[in-house]
């Protein structure tokens, strides 16, 4: 096993990092495949570390928070280069003048710290607050350029950049459902992702750009070059600038593509650096400059918020000053709420920006963001209004914005849950417009003629309050209201009545379940649940381990569809919708159910099977004769179909009594049937 993981481990860097393969994807895939019969046969023996883990796990992670030990604060930040050009003299002088700076590409992704010790990765932390991070290490050992073994015996911390490239970015989210705006959000995304299997589908890279040896060191470049001999990926596209040319010719023997020159020649490297950076293949929002000799970091030292010697450069033209006017609380279809900050207009990357999220409590605290304050405004990917930070606080209202203790809406108490705030009043006025929006919105029922502003009118009236209500309403009372013609009547109506022929997948995206979005509807529907009654069925006898079974669910989802399904509000909104029209089961349903030999039973599958790969298979013959199908074994399993290597399920069957069933007695009990 030991030397199957280091062959495997240098086949993958060979691959992701290196670019040159040795041998066939086909080979590669039998040596992990005798790794993966090895680790299951002594799952005592396996590795935590081991190469397998790079196909993610589908347990459920949480995501504690633990200490960082080594420093992990902001930068300060500049936006043009004659300013970072006095900095940089500012600092040189402050160091005696013999001093390098490193210039690198400050990539927009999600920082990342990898702790490792004997040689093993240990855990892997967010950023979090500059003194604790979330540890999502099963995530990140999905990342198949992320070293989980080193040939550095002592303790090392590295700092690093997860990202995805646009082209990547643009190929998987197209595949998705839900959108999201741009790669960074999906690559901090996938990092909190309860699933690392659906983690290890997401093409991340990174990049490292800090390290701390246990032993030390003297210089920043001799440190990545360290790092880059030890297989971390370390960006090529480096800058090297100083008055001296001795440091300079040591920077170009480590990295001989580097770009380097006195300090004079910062500007012109910066300016060059920002008109190319849309040829990049990865998002570019800026440049870092680093003091090299690490002595000197030390006699620089820091403030609370950032180091002395480093400096962000962010580029300009994404960039606005504006003030905060207001913020406008804003409560979603489930509850969540979230705070948008109104702003003065202002022009930026070609639009006129009068609002811009402010996600949370958590981001407003971090700012000390209060109304009125002075703020400056950025484009994220220069699509997404942000709030980046206050430029100065309001002499009239200097306190920090907080967001109110009910609901602006309905009144009811807000509850904190994990870093955001939510309305749990099912009753909420708000609440029951967004669903009816969200429903009608364009990625869910396409009912075009109900905008926003006709949802708003008839809610208000009292005539559509729920979803049913849709399809129950006569629209025909419309007539009169201001804007509302026979004409306009009559679109209303034949797109009500088209939104009837959306596919089953759609109507049950569009009910807005919390944690049933279009790709969990997609798997249960590919895992047999293809009509609403068997969902309901499932849920009725409080199935969650069934509907955890598929994958891409996961036990808190499952939960949740339980909760959902057994709700006599959601069954009633159900029923209603069936009896007006609206499909609930899919077209392309599953093999028609034979007969019910195996009714009452509860099955899992455990081990490899010969004749069913994948092993869906062998669950959907066990659901066509009335059975059902969970992942973990428990008190209420009936029977376990174990292949070979079964590991600990079939123990705990044993244990359990439950009835132990081989691939061949499945066959012949098919057969009978």
């Amino acid at each position: 096993m030991e030397i199957l993981a280091r062959e495997l481990l240098r086949h993958q860097h060979l691959y992701h990092v290196l670019a040159r393969p040795e041998i066939s994807d086909a080979e590669y895939d039998r040596l992990l495949d005798e790794l993966l019969r090895l680790e299951k046969r002594f799952p005592q023996l396996a590795s935590p570390n081991s190469p397998s883990r790079r196909v993610g796990s589908d347990l459920d992670n949480a995501f504690p928070e633990r200490p960082h030990t080594v420093p992990v604060l902001s930068l300060d930040k500049l936006y043009q280069p004659e300013a970072v050009a006095q900095w940089l003299r500012k600092t040189a002088t402050a160091c005696g003048g013999a001093v390098g700076f490193a210039v690198e590409e400050k990539i927009d992704g999600a920082s990342i710290v990898l702790y490792y010790d004997r040689g093993e990765l240990q855990y892997a932390l967010t950023r979090g607050n500059g003194l604790v991070g979330n540890d999502v290490s099963d995530n990140v050992r999905t990342v198949a350029q992320v070293p989980l073994r080193i040939t550095e015996p002592a303790a090392l911390a590295v700092r690093g950049e997860i990202y995805i490239t646009r082209r990547d970015f643009e190929r998987y989210n197209a595949g998705l459902p839900e959108k999201y705006a741009n790669p960074r959000n999906l690559a901090a995304g996938t990092l909190r992702n309860l699933k690392s299997a659906l983690a290890a589908r997401v093409p991340l890279n990174i990049f490292a750009y800090e390290g701390f040896f246990a032993a030390g060191g003297r210089d920043h470049m001799e440190v990545l070059a360290r790092l880059r001999d030890l297989g971390f990926r370390v960006n090529p596209r480096l800058g090297f600038f100083s008055a001296d040319g001795e440091r300079r010719r040591r920077a170009r023997a480590l990295f001989p593509e580097i770009a380097d020159g006195p300090l004079e020649d910062v500007e012109k490297y910066l300016r060059l650096q920002a008109e190319g950076r849309r040829a990049l293949p990865y998002d570019v929002d800026g440049l870092v400059l680093k003091v090299t000799d690490l002595d000197l970091r030390q006699e620089l030292g820091y403030t609370a918020h950032h180091p002395r010697w480093a400096m962000a450069y962010k580029y300009e033209s994404p960039q606005a000053a504006s003030r905060l006017l207001d913020v406008q609380v804003q409560v979603g279809r489930n509850g969540r709420v979230t705070p948008v900050a109104l702003l003065e207009p202002v022009a930026l990357s070609g639009s006129t920006v009068t609002r811009a999220t402010l996600h949370n409590q958590d981001y407003i605290d971090m700012l000390e963001l209060g109304i009125g304050d002075q703020v400056s405004i950025s484009k994220r990917g220069d699509v997404i209004p942000a709030v980046e930070e206050v430029l100065e606080k309001s002499e009239q209202q200097p306190a920090i914005f907080k967001l109110p203790g009910r609901c602006p809406f309905c009144r009811t108490p807000l509850v904190r849950e994990g870093a955001h705030h939510f309305c749990r009043n099912e009753e909420c006025p708000e609440r029951r417009r967004r669903a009816l929006a969200y429903f009608c919105a364009r990625e869910q029922m396409d009912i075009e003629t109900l905008g926003e502003r006709t949802i708003a009118l008839l809610y208000e009236k009292g005539w559509v309050r729920c979803i049913p209500d849709i399809y129950e309403f006569d629209y025909g009372r419309l007539q009169g209201e201001e804007g509302y013609k026979e004409r306009k009547i009559a679109r209303i109506r034949e797109s009500v009545e088209a939104s009837k022929s959306r596919p089953f997948a759609r109507v049950l995206a569009a009910l807005g379940f919390e944690g049933v979005a279009g790709a969990v509807v997609a798997a249960l529907i590919d895992h047999g649940y293809d009509d609403i009654d068997k969902i309901s069925e499932t849920a009725a006898r409080e199935g969650w381990e069934e509907f955890a079974a598929v994958e891409g669910v996961g036990e808190a989802t499952a939960r949740l569809l339980v909760e959902h399904f057994r709700k006599p509000r959601n069954l009633e909104t159900i029923a209603r919708l069936r009896r007006a029209g609206l499909r609930f089961r899919a077209e392309s349903a599953s093999r028609p159910r034979l007969d019910d030999s195996f009714a009452g039973q509860l099955w899992v599958i455990t081990g490899s099977l010969e004749r069913f790969t994948p092993r869906s298979l062998a669950a959907e013959e066990i659901r066509r004769r009335g059975g059902r199908v969970a992942e973990s074994v428990t008190g209420r399993t009936t029977h376990l179909l174990a292949g070979a290597t079964p590991g600990s399920k079939l123990a705990k069957a044993e244990k359990l009594g439950v009835e132990i069933v081989s691939e061949d007695e499945f066959l012949a009990r098919l057969g009978e049937h």
